[in-house]
């Protein structure tokens, strides 16, 4: 396993962080993956550049792998931690060793939040809307991201789905929910969740998601479905080592039940945003 660590430095342009160590650039991908780290760099938004953030991942060189922002200051405190830095009355190491020591007494969870699917392969598809898989849950993931607020979250992207749990087993998260949507004949309709049959931990994880996104989408409830390695889906949940629950709450090629889904993204983020929380505890 590959040992995580906390960086702190000034977020500049093209995904760089300004440390004691010199220009570190944060990405998305694993280390040792197959994949230039600067083709999935961390996503900055432009208010936050030239902030202080506190960064996790795993350093090689001048490369963050698995990079997630766990903090960026606000900009006054920003301007202050820069001023003590440029007068030598404070660096960089010392921020971190204070943090790292604050983390040690203070951890929190850390969800692997997996979009189903990729851009060249975007699953099922409504015919009335041209909407994908893909593209609704890449949007969704985004908006779960921003509503969680006490458990660490990264979002990971399929590169080659063989390799997608060692991808997710390399960030090391204490639970998995992959975010998928259902298809089959444009009639059936309902919210459904998927565990490994093996994983108790995976079975809870599914009733505490399906119970909020009935709340919220108030669709059918097809409920909680155990998998083998063998059956659709089973892959996943089977490799990957920490517990994983795969989410199906709606059938994208039914109409009603997108129109639902799409109606209140925000909503649909935030159930699965109090979901995760939840989950948090009690995994």
């Amino acid at each position: 396993m590959q040992r995580k660590e906390l960086i702190v430095g000034i977020i500049k342009q093209n995904s760089y962080l300004e440390t004691d160590q010199g220009k570190i650039l944060l990405t998305k991908i694993p280390m040792h993956a197959a994949q230039n780290p600067e083709s999935s760099a961390l996503e900055i938004v432009p208010e936050d550049l030239d902030k202080t953030a506190v960064v996790k991942g795993s350093l090689s060189g001048n490369v963050l792998y698995s990079a997630r922002i766990l903090e960026i200051l606000p900009s006054l405190t920003s301007a202050l931690i820069k001023g003590l830095i440029q007068k030598d009355i404070i660096s960089f190491k010392e921020i971190r060793a204070q943090l790292s020591d604050f983390e040690s007494k203070e951890k929190r969870k850390f969800c692997a939040l997996v979009v189903g699917h990729k851009k060249a392969s975007p699953g099922a598809v409504n015919k009335r809307t041209g909407t994908t898989e893909f593209e609704f849950n890449d949007e969704l993931a985004s908006r779960i991201e921003m509503k969680v607020k006490n458990v660490d979250i990264q979002r990971v992207y399929r590169r080659i789905y063989k390799e997608l749990p060692d991808d997710i087993n390399t960030l090391n998260p204490d639970f998995i929910v992959s975010l998928h949507c259902n298809a089959f004949n444009t009639k059936v309709s309902g919210t459904e969740m998927l565990y490994y049959y093996k994983s108790e931990k995976g079975r809870k994880m599914a009733g505490i998601l399906l119970k909020h996104l009935l709340d919220h989408l108030k669709l059918p409830d097809r409920g909680v479905k155990s998998k083998t390695a063998e059956d659709r889906g089973g892959y996943l949940l089977r490799y990957t080592k920490a517990p994983t629950v795969i989410a199906e709450p709606f059938f994208i090629d039914n109409d009603n039940d997108l129109d639902r889904a799409r109606g209140d993204i925000n909503g649909l983020a935030a159930a699965y945003a109090r979901a995760i929380e939840e989950i948090a505890e009690a995994v």
